[in-house]
């Protein structure tokens, strides 16, 4: 999955949550495929932050 793809689909989880009454069991899967997506956002954001951490480390170096 790529980042532009998560974020989309939080942006679609969110959307549904807030916008009408869900059953509860709905809505608690919805949580838990959002609290999954956003774990796997903020890695890609970290690995991101690293690597232009990196580059400019070489450019300063």
């Amino acid at each position: 999955m790529e980042f532009e793809q998560a974020m989309k689909r939080l942006n679609e989880i969110s959307e549904s949550m807030g916008g009408s009454e869900l059953p509860l069991e709905q809505s608690m899967k919805l949580y838990a495929e959002a609290a999954e997506l956003v774990k796997f956002c903020k890695g890609y954001i970290s690995e991101a932050k690293l690597k232009v951490e990196q580059i400019e480390g070489a450019v300063e170096g």
